[in-house]
């Protein structure tokens, strides 16, 4: 999830640092990131003090909330990389509450740090299909409330081992066979399919640092395509969002190609509010110095954006999500660039 399921990708070419002072750009923001972003020369000039500069793009429906930040860092591609494979670390905030990377095979041993809240496990009692706390298959509300013990002493880890196992399926069958093969969440009526939820936030624009057709299709096809040179693995995490921690399982791939890094990363899972997310960032590198911007992009579907006060939700989860937008990338500069 990505809280927006976090994150963002680089590159980065290095020089030799003036050691009078520290290195400064040789090129402005407006010559370097004029492909990639959507901004004015004012907005790109802030990029040049060193601000933060995030927005919220137009959707084309009402469910769906895009968020997308730009940040001047300064650090190696092998750094920015290094460090994003250590995701366990990299998303290391107060906000998320457990984590932990699947292996090639997953299994319950894998999700041994997670643990529920009084709410999920509630949810997990009493859930039926149409009439559910927790986004869920038909399959797995039935395996939840008829095969826990409840009212027993021993529920509660009963419960999260119930929980460990669910999810370590959905990682084995998302790996084997991709999205299209995981059942569909059936907590409530209207709720779109998750292939095709993922598949409405792949659409094409302008600027590279929101489209990447091939690590696109890549991500939608998965596991039948094949993306050269790409590094992914999966992991899942129990984070803070809105007024419940919502548990998640996210596929990730960085690549490298041509001195640049791109990463992707794509929501398999959630327990809450998310019918799809998608999160992509670029290092875009500053020639001949130490420095890249860092851009990031966040498109997710959210289930509570419809009803009457929809256009009310919507304007709050929005800025909501520019908000926490401008704290992550704040974290991630200090991150990549600590020693």
């Amino acid at each position: 999830m990505t809280r927006l399921l976090i994150f963002p990708a680089a590159a980065l070419i290095l020089a030799t640092a003036d050691l009078s002072g520290p290195p400064q750009p040789r090129q402005d923001a407006a010559s370097i990131l004029q492909p990639y972003v959507r901004a004015s020369e004012a907005e790109l000039r802030r990029l040049d003090r060193g601000d933060v500069l995030t927005k919220t793009l137009d959707s084309p429906d009402g469910r769906e909330v895009t968020s997308f930040g730009v940040i001047r860092v300064m650090c190696t591609a092998d750094t920015f990389v290094e460090r994003l494979r250590d995701i366990e670390r990299f998303k290391a905030s107060e906000y998320v509450l457990q984590i932990g990377r699947f292996t090639p095979q997953p299994s319950v041993a894998d999700l041994a740090g997670l643990t529920l809240d009084h709410g999920d496990r509630e949810a997990m009692r009493t859930c039926v299909p149409q009439d559910c706390g927790l986004r869920l298959p038909a399959q797995a509300m039935d395996r939840f409330r008829t095969g826990i013990p409840w009212g027993t002493p021993g529920e509660v880890e009963a419960a999260a081992v119930a929980m460990r196992q669910f999810l370590a399926d959905e990682a084995r069958t998302y790996l084997a066979s991709g999205s299209t093969a995981l059942p569909d969440y059936a907590d409530q009526h209207g709720t779109t399919p998750r292939a095709q939820a993922f598949r409405q936030l792949l659409r094409p624009v302008d600027y590279k640092a929101e489209s990447q057709p091939e690590m696109f299709r890549w991500l939608d096809e998965f596991p039948k395509g094949t993306l050269e040179g790409a590094d992914s693995f999966l992991y899942w995490s129990r984070e803070k969002f809105g007024l419940k921690p919502t548990i998640s399982i996210s596929h990730s791939v960085l690549l490298r190609r041509n001195g640049l890094v791109s990463f992707g990363s794509k929501q398999v899972f959630a327990s809450h509010y998310f019918e799809a997310s998608l999160g992509m960032a670029l290092f875009v590198p500053v020639p001949d110095t130490p420095y890249g911007y860092v851009t990031y992009l966040n498109r997710s579907r959210v289930d509570t954006l419809r009803g009457f006060l929809a256009p009310i939700a919507r304007i709050v989860a929005a800025r909501r999500a520019r908000d926490g937008l401008e704290r992550m990338l704040t974290g991630v500069k200090g991150k990549l660039e600590r020693p």
